[in-house]
């Protein structure tokens, strides 16, 4: 463990409840300069992900960066991990690519374990239902990027509505460039919309409870006039250790 792994941290008791309450929430994320900093840094990244080996259907790139934490009184600890072990969905929750692993490149540490990157994993986690002083969990860091041209939009693995078979999810978008679609659809287990929005800002973020919701993104398309367009988020897949999905 890092000596400077500790972040301090005031609970968005307001997001927990959202998320007691209906799943999910769409509570702003509070920036300072080293989360501005790791935003502006992850966006820039994005133009080097590698290609998505395990999507035939479009552009899209991918890195998967690995963290521990551990919820501490008035903050959380966050360190990096081993980022080798292949990433893996039960077929159940990805009916395109479940039960494969996947092996995604990490990004560089120096732009993956940041502070700003580390206040971002512990802004949420303090939050979280199941975040309570000694509690530990697993964090993956995926930087994925959606890119079309006008013959070829970008969709999701499976696309539609889908539940992803973590615990719990919290997504920010980079930077989104020439595009139309990409729009965040989530609704209840019995299919009922409860929300539908569009990421625009740099920062703004969605975060729910997989058990709880479904969710889906609408495939990123070219503007009319447009050649190529993108939009690069970055994903905290935020497992309670000791947690599994339900097979």
């Amino acid at each position: 463990m890092h000596e400077d792994a500790f972040v301090s941290v005031v609970t968005d008791t307001r997001a927990r409840e959202e998320i007691l309450e209906q799943g999910f929430t769409r509570r702003p994320l509070s920036v300072d300069v080293d989360v501005a900093r790791a935003l502006g840094e992850l966006a820039h990244a994005a133009w080097s992900l590698p290609k998505d080996q395990y999507y035939e259907g479009g552009y899209r790139y991918r890195s998967l960066n690995r963290f521990k934490a551990e919820i501490a009184e008035g903050g959380v600890r966050v360190w990096p991990c081993d980022d080798t072990k292949p990433y893996v969905q039960l077929e159940k929750y990805n009916t395109t690519l479940g039960g494969q692993p996947r092996k995604y490149a990490p990004i560089p540490k120096e732009i993956a374990d940041t502070a700003g990157v580390r206040k971002m994993i512990s802004h949420h986690l303090r939050y979280l239902p199941l975040s309570k002083v000694g509690a530990t969990y697993s964090v993956n860091m995926h930087v994925i990027r959606f890119a079309a041209t006008p013959s070829r939009p970008c969709d999701t693995s499976p696309p539609g509505l889908h539940k992803d078979g973590e615990k719990y999810l919290a997504t920010h978008l980079l930077a989104r460039c020439g595009a139309q679609g990409g729009e965040v659809v989530i609704t209840d287990n019995d299919k009922r919309e409860m929300g539908r929005f569009t990421m625009r800002e740099s920062g703004e973020c969605y975060v729910f409870d997989d058990d709880r919701i479904w969710h889906m993104l609408t495939p990123v398309v070219t503007l009319e006039g447009n050649q190529f367009a993108y939009r690069d988020t970055v994903t905290f897949d935020l497992l309670p250790d000791g947690w599994k999905p339900v097979g």
